[in-house]
């Protein structure tokens, strides 16, 4: 149930955090975005590689597209992606993502995470919001 790029199987997962009442929640949107090389990055977590693409943000939520790779020979299985990216999740609110919570995490999808290069740097100009209003 994945998508095969060479050795590689990709899952989307839509991921939607919702802000608590701190008002830092907006300023680090969870992003694998690098303005050095102006492109979505892969990252690695002990259970799989991912790249995470900011999809929408409001004042109630923000809705994440996490790509998921299994970083092993084998595949992540459809039926532990979820449980997988859940932890993860959880994992970065308490260190990186302060001030979101989990709202919901969406079934996997076979999907192709983004390859081209962004001619504009940050998570604001890519959106066409503000973030700090």
């Amino acid at each position: 149930m994945g998508l095969s790029r060479g050795a590689h199987k990709f899952e989307r997962v839509t991921v939607t955090l919702v802000p608590t009442s701190d008002d830092r929640s907006f300023r680090h949107v969870p992003s694998t975005f690098s303005a050095t090389n102006r492109t979505y990055g892969w990252r690695r977590a002990e259970q799989m590689d991912y790249m995470i693409v900011p999809v929408r943000i409001s004042s109630n939520e923000i809705k994440i597209d996490l790509f998921v790779s299994s970083p092993k020979k084998g595949k992540l299985q459809s039926r532990n992606v979820q449980r997988v990216v859940q932890e993860f999740v959880k994992e970065k609110i308490e260190s990186e993502w302060r001030g979101l919570k989990l709202a919901s995490i969406s079934r996997p999808t076979t999907a192709t995470p983004p390859q081209k290069s962004f001619v504009r740097g940050t998570i604001e100009e890519m959106l066409g919001s503000n973030l700090g209003n």
